[in-house]
């Protein structure tokens, strides 16, 4: 029984660095640097795609306002990474037996565990903003997943003041109704990575690891962009001079509606993740 201790204890060794045992990383390969390039490459991106969709729709429409241009724009992005990793080693022992008789002895056991984590960052801009300083063409960070280029915000918005325009619906009404319409985009993509060793050793009288997976490893990345467009309200910011004094400032902040409406969408992103999770 001592290789199969041996082979145990290597294994042990080897899964502690990997997945379920530790925080996981932003980056497949554990470079932080990598990880923060990634992180403000989204940031960025996700500016850029609010600046082009909202310049599309003023393209679009060059000679009149649409009811976008009093909105602002909620985002969260929530970056959660899920790891996984599983031991489970075994062995078939055969101890020497008549020959008419055959004893097969067969033992293992399971180890398993999991690690998650979840990143969130908001952000909050007024359209009126964007509309003054489209990205180039530089700025705009292709890549694989949220760093695409098109996020199909800019389809969305059309179909909206589409809809407007031919009195489908009635955004800019000054009812009380109307200053509760909202807008929602969400995107999401969800990237999974499985891989598996199944060694087997056949010594004179014990197979070890005769079928199972000997080891198992998973990892799932789940990019979740959520932008909620709506009336944005003015509100008042104060802040303390160098002097002391108190500074009040004009700002603006998200509607009721749109509040609430971001609010249900960020809860029912965590109840889907839950569920994910809990079926995996």
């Amino acid at each position: 029984m001592s290789t199969m201790r041996w082979l145990v204890l290597f294994a042990t060794l080897a899964a502690l660095p990997g997945c379920g045992l530790r925080v996981p990383p932003i980056d497949d390969f554990s470079n932080e640097v990598s990880g923060q390039q990634f992180v403000h490459a989204l940031l960025s991106q996700i500016k850029c795609e609010l600046r082009g969709a909202v310049a599309q729709v003023r393209l679009a429409y060059p000679h009149q306002s649409t009811f976008l241009d009093g909105y602002g724009i909620q985002t969260t992005l929530t970056l959660t990474y899920d790891e996984k990793g599983g031991l489970a080693p075994g062995i078939s022992w055969s101890p020497p037996s008549p020959a008419n008789a055959l004893f097969t002895l067969g033992a293992g056991f399971t180890l398993s565990s999991s690690a998650s984590r979840v990143d969130t960052i908001d952000g909050y801009f007024l359209v009126s903003d964007l509309m003054k300083a489209p990205c180039s063409e530089e700025a705009i960070a292709h890549g694989a997943f949220l760093l695409q280029s098109d996020l199909k915000l800019a389809e969305w918005l059309l179909i909206a003041v589409g809809a407007q325009n031919r009195n489908v619906t009635d955004f800019r009404d000054a009812s009380l109704a109307a200053k509760d319409s909202v807008l929602q985009h969400q995107v999401k993509f969800v990237i999974e990575t499985d891989a598996s060793a199944t060694p087997s050793w056949k010594l004179t009288r014990a197979t070890v690891n005769p079928g199972s997976d000997f080891l198992t490893l998973s990892r799932t990345r789940t990019n979740d962009l959520i932008i909620t467009l709506g009336p944005a309200e003015p509100k008042v910011v104060t802040a303390h001079g160098r002097d002391g004094r108190r500074i009040a400032a004009i700002g603006a902040e998200p509607g009721r509606r749109a509040a609430d409406q971001h609010l249900s969408a960020l809860i029912r992103a965590g109840l889907e993740g839950a569920l994910r999770n809990a079926t995996h």
